[in-house]
């Protein structure tokens, strides 16, 4: 076999097993929801545009899974909330880390001599910003609030 004609092959295999998630990906995956859509809103959904009245899997085609969902039941109808964030780090500074030997040699005694010098390493933490929640009311988008900067 032809090198040529398996690297195709590897590549969609690692694209499957490292579970990328792109808007095809997600159209493939609700390929029925999508095909019954008006050319109109498959053109909106490909941009990643979410509108009031949209299905779950309408949003889920446009803008992928949630961080996390919120379940509400009550009295006037269900509601979810969609909850999406960011993850980042974010740097602190240098943190003292220990210290680093190094041995010289004198050239004309032969002496050896140990320098202890300190050492410092770089410090993030991860942090995670909510940008994006999505209400849905009895299986429709009801509200979308969008963190603005």
């Amino acid at each position: 076999m032809n090198l040529r004609h398996v690297a195709p092959f590897l590549l969609v295999a690692a694209m499957a097993l490292t579970g990328c998630d792109t808007i095809d990906s997600r159209i493939h995956q609700k390929s029925a929801v999508f095909a019954s859509l008006p050319a109109a809103d498959q053109d909106r959904l490909r941009k990643g545009t979410v509108a009031i009245g949209d299905s779950p899997d309408m949003v889920f085609i446009a803008i992928g899974a949630p961080s996390r969902r919120i379940e509400k039941q009550s009295a006037q109808g269900n509601r979810t909330v969609w909850i999406y964030r960011r993850y980042y780090e974010t740097y602190d500074g240098d943190a003292f880390a220990g210290y680093r030997r190094q041995v010289f040699i004198d050239r004309h005694t032969g002496r050896r001599f140990v320098s202890l010098e300190p050492c410092y390493a770089e410090v993030y933490h991860d942090e995670a910003q909510e940008t994006l929640r999505i209400v849905f009311d009895n299986g429709q988008v009801s509200a979308i609030e969008e963190l603005k900067r």
